[in-house]
């Protein structure tokens, strides 16, 4: 059977399953270039089939993975509702939505909206030819835990979501058991842990649902200072059996004294105190339902899972021996879970995310023309030592504190760049951060991530244990072993962490083969990645892309295919 998954609310997106597996998912803000774009993705929909070469003819059904978020009248009027996304988190209309969501949920006559949201959509997609699929919706929270459940590998596990607010819900527990994901638990969209830190993202300036990481990056730089702490505890909590609930006849406004007090701290001592209210609220969640259910396996996703030092705290709970997260958590992996989750996909190990388009060496070669960018194929050639042609003369520029982005393969899907659409440099300089974030134009005080292979994982992070799976794709944090710190300063953070990203030779041979080379040359087998992009744009996906952000950002190598190219002005100095 052929599956086409759709999302079609925040970060949209289509995924391709194919008898039980993935083939293929593209999110939409990679085909349009506006970052996070939002409603039904025509471009994602397309690149997703031509990934996988099918046709819409063939797919036998289609599954949207939130059923009433947008609501029927958002979904037709998408122009209206995509102005809406710059109203802020303390609009009375966002509050008036989460009520109105949550209401219809615990009424009932959701399934009223759902229907009509459903003949509309199904108009959209006989637009587009898939006039024999069968149409499907799921719902919001449901589409996260399958995407969680069906892609951990885990046969057993406990199954939890915490999200912005989606159909009506904040937060859920599911039980997975031998290929069944069984509901336990559902909290209304009125939990007040739903906009909160989203909410402090808007007070510290920072541009809500897209800058939530940057109070994460914030929050390592001081300590929450205790009355904070007890300020911010009067309304955010986990009482032992759900989160507090916001009052549903008062909406908050950020000039509300609760919410104004806390404009007064400092912007790093708010930032460490959200931090570490989050961490608790969703720490004692999960404790809760791994007490109650006796699974010590544990599989999240929702937009909350994006903290990666969130995460960190929750795998290492005494209760948890095992920690997955879903590598698109956020609302952009909706159409993965919902496609999977329509089929019954049997639970299993995700070996990569490479699911998006694939350029032919033809391709690459006319982008690089036309961006007026010298190459040679490298890549053909061998050095003395068996090492290919590509890898030893990336390995001489990045030696050489050279910054070099990385082009391959099939783009990946999810909000991290994992080796096809990256940029890389050696961590051996903690001078390399703030050069990053000149030319990718970033905050200051944002952390990038070490690249090391598989094989250096325990090496590195000596507690990588319970996340060593998720740890492939960037979701997690780890503390930093002393030896790390010496090697490789610039991609530990402040606080003695990193996001790593595992490195395997049988997913990514060539920068598996870097890193072996690196070690050759300096004794250190890691190197920073960081996405390729400039701030503000989604990650480069199409090779004419990657060509304008070299130029754009002043790399001095961009490493495509088996091609190392330079900037005509760069290609002295490299």
């Amino acid at each position: 059977m052929i599956v086409l998954g759709v999302a079609d609310n925040h970060d949209a997106g289509a995924a391709l399953v194919i008898e039980g597996r993935p083939v293929a998912a593209v999110n939409q803000e990679r085909v349009s270039r506006v970052k996070n774009a939002g409603g039904f993705p025509r471009g994602a929909i397309d690149a997703t089939l031509a990934a996988a070469g099918v046709r819409p003819g063939d797919v036998d059904r289609v599954v949207f993975g939130t059923a009433f978020t947008p609501s029927l009248a958002l979904r037709a009027l998408p122009g209206w509702h995509a102005e809406r996304r710059h109203d802020g988190q303390f609009s009375p209309l966002l509050h008036a939505y989460i009520v109105y969501q949550s209401a219809l949920q615990k009424s009932g006559l959701h399934a009223l909206e759902i229907d009509a949201c459903k003949a509309l959509l199904r108009r959209k997609l006989r637009d587009m030819r898939f006039d024999a699929a069968d149409v499907r919706m799921m719902d919001h929270h449901e589409a996260h835990a399958q995407g969680a459940y069906r892609t951990s590998g885990m046969a057993d596990a406990l199954v939890l979501t915490v999200d912005g607010m989606g159909d009506g819900t904040s937060a859920t527990a599911w039980l997975g058991q031998g290929g069944e994901l069984l509901p336990l638990w559902r909290q209304s969209g009125l939990a007040c842990i739903n906009t909160f830190y989203s909410r402090v993202t808007e007070l510290l300036g920072f541009t809500p649902i897209r800058h939530e990481g940057k109070v994460t990056g914030l929050a390592a730089l001081a300590e929450p200072p205790p009355a904070l702490l007890a300020h911010l505890r009067q309304r955010i909590a986990f009482d032992g059996a759900a989160f507090r609930r916001m009052d549903p006849l008062r909406p908050d406004r950020a000039d509300d004294p609760w919410w104004a007090e806390l404009r007064r701290w400092p912007r790093e001592e708010l930032a460490a105190a959200a931090q570490r209210v989050l961490e608790e609220v969703v720490c004692a969640f999960v404790q809760r339902w791994c007490r109650q259910t006796g699974q010590r396996q544990v599989a999240v996703a929702g937009g909350a899972f994006a903290n990666v030092r969130l995460n960190q705290r929750v795998a290492e709970l005494p209760e948890v021996d095992a920690l997955w997260v879903c590598p698109h958590m956020g609302d952009g992996g909706l159409a993965l879970g919902a496609a999977l989750g329509s089929v019954g996909a049997a639970p299993d190990h995700l070996p990569h995310v490479f699911l998006g388009p694939e350029f032919s060496a033809r391709d690459l070669v006319k982008a690089l023309g036309r961006g007026g960018l010298r190459f040679d194929e490298a890549g053909a050639t061998t050095s003395p030592g068996g090492v290919r042609g590509d890898v030893e003369r990336v390995a001489a520029l990045l030696t050489a504190g050279k910054v070099v982005g990385r082009f391959d393969g099939r783009m990946e899907w999810g909000p991290r760049a994992l080796g096809h659409r990256s940029v890389l440099a050696a961590a051996s300089d903690p001078g390399v951060t703030g050069l990053l974030n000149e030319r990718l134009r970033r905050s200051d005080f944002m952390p990038f991530a070490p690249l090391v292979r598989e094989e250096d994982a325990l090496r590195f992070f000596p507690g990588i244990g319970p996340v060593r799976d998720a740890a492939r794709f960037m979701t997690v944090c780890a503390d930093a072993s002393p030896e790390l710190r010496r090697l490789a300063p610039a991609g530990v953070h402040v606080d003695g962490t990193a996001r790593p990203q595992l490195v395997s030779a049988e997913v990514l041979p060539e920068l598996h083969a870097l890193l072996g080379r690196m070690d050759a040359l300096t004794g250190a087998p890691v190197l920073l990645n960081t996405s390729f992009n400039l701030h503000e744009e989604p990650i480069v996906c199409t090779p004419s892309d990657a060509v304008r952000a070299t130029v754009e950002a002043g790399l001095e190598a961009l490493w495509i295919g088996p091609y190392v190219a330079a900037p005509m002005g760069a290609a002295a100095k490299a």
